[in-house]
């Protein structure tokens, strides 16, 4: 979500500015704005699938209603584009003056839906539901070489009560961005899932800001055994991979703030981490999931400013007998029963509040559904600034996330 920017630069915003204005005018259907503003519509596109009209005649005793052959699917929020207001014009002929039907033409953009003629849309309009059907169905081509499906229409009643009777199927468009692979038609049902996520995810990311940010190295960390200043790498590269934070309140840009080693991309590759990307439950019991520490000594990172000590996480090597962390012995990323319990699909009750919560990371890695009673139990989280909290909070963030694509795609 937008917000103010923490660690930035003047050059990085004016970059992103006129990058922007590019992006914008480079898009494929930018002439549409010169075709008037997009309008927002709730339309009912006709179901074939349900409906039963006798596809050779076409007769048609009602066109809603209860005798109707006719099913729509209703979809929330749809654009349609060109739609002028209406305009009344009257006819003077053998039965004297008398208004004329109010028709017009307008574009929906291709790729969302496949108008059919008989279809109908709704426009909301001075507190009346203005309900029109569309008469004709064709491709048109821009100029600019694009094609878009043009519509005419016809305004055929002031109320919505007779087609709502005929809707067999809701669904929500999402104006999404261009190549995150979200779907721009969803079911009514995944979105509002969907939205629920995304609220828990800004309230999770914002949790993990205000636990774990540290304003004197301008980055994530947790003490260990409230004594040591831990800093952990691997955590640093999941969220910038996944753009993890990105659904907090505030803008967090992340980067790393130590020299990594030449292997690290090799070490990531076989850390815990990498094994949430690939989902596979059976990887969890041989990755490298426990760490020591190193001390930081790195001259040119921000940690050479400050007077205390911090340690940079190896997960690499383990071994209880060097190092100038060994008093504490070995850090661990996940607990082991949690482990057995992904490997082993064994669930939490769901009245155990302490624990329960923990099911999302069992039903992720075995691929069951994640359900509101789950979700539900997220309120049940005891927020600390212990190493627990810190990576199952990331754990969590990054599966939620996975879960809103999945339901969107």
């Amino acid at each position: 979500m937008a917000g103010r920017f923490i660690t930035t630069t003047y050059t990085n915003t004016i970059n992103g500015v006129t990058d922007y204005s590019s992006a914008t005018l480079n898009n494929d259907f930018y002439f549409l704005n010169n075709q008037g503003r997009g309008t927002k519509v709730t339309f009912f596109n006709i179901n074939k699938q349900q409906s039963t009209l006798d596809p050779g005649s076409k007769l048609i005793q009602s066109e809603l209603g209860e005798n109707t052959p006719l099913r729509f699917d209703k979809i929330n929020n749809l654009f349609i584009y060109n739609f002028n207001r209406n305009e009344i014009n009257f006819n003077n002929d053998e039965f004297g003056l008398e208004s004329a039907p109010i028709t017009g033409e307008s574009y929906i953009l291709p790729n969302i839906i496949e108008p059919i003629d008989g279809s109908f849309f709704i426009v909301d309009h001075a507190h009346n539901k203005f309900l029109y059907k569309v008469t004709d169905v064709d491709r048109d081509t821009l100029s600019n070489g694009h094609n878009v499906w043009k519509i005419t229409w016809v305004l055929d009643r002031i109320t919505d009560k007779d087609i709502l009777k005929n809707v067999v199927g809701e669904y929500e468009y999402i104006d999404a961005v261009s190549g995150n692979n979200i779907k721009p038609i969803v079911e009514e049902t995944k979105y509002k899932k969907a939205i629920t996520i995304e609220n828990i995810l800004e309230s999770l990311c914002n949790y993990f800001k205000d636990l774990f940010y540290n304003e004197y190295t301008q980055t994530f960390g947790y003490k260990w055994y409230n004594e040591y200043n831990m800093y952990d790498p691997y955590v640093i590269e999941f969220i910038i991979k996944h753009k993890l934070l990105h659904g907090a309140t505030e803008y967090m840009h992340v980067q790393h703030m130590c020299s990594l080693p030449a292997t690290f991309g090799i070490e990531y590759t076989k850390s815990i981490y990498h094994v949430f990307e690939k989902r596979d439950k059976k990887l969890l019991l041989g990755c490298d999931r426990t760490a020591q520490a190193d001390l930081i000594t790195d001259a040119a990172s921000i940690f050479a400013t400050r007077y205390e000590n911090y340690f940079c996480l190896n997960y690499d090597v383990v071994n209880e007998a060097n190092g100038p962390f060994n008093p504490r012995g070995i850090i661990p990323i996940m607990r082991d029963e949690l482990v057995d319990d992904i490997v082993n699909n064994i669930y939490y009750r769901p009245d155990d509040h302490d624990n329960a919560y923990r099911n999302i990371f069992v039903k992720f890695f075995n691929r069951n559904e994640i359900v509101d009673i789950d979700l539900d139990n997220l309120s049940y989280i005891k927020y600390s600034k212990s190493n627990e909290c810190f990576y199952e909070l990331i754990f969590l963030i990054y599966i939620l996330q996975v879960t809103e694509k999945e339901l969107l795609s």
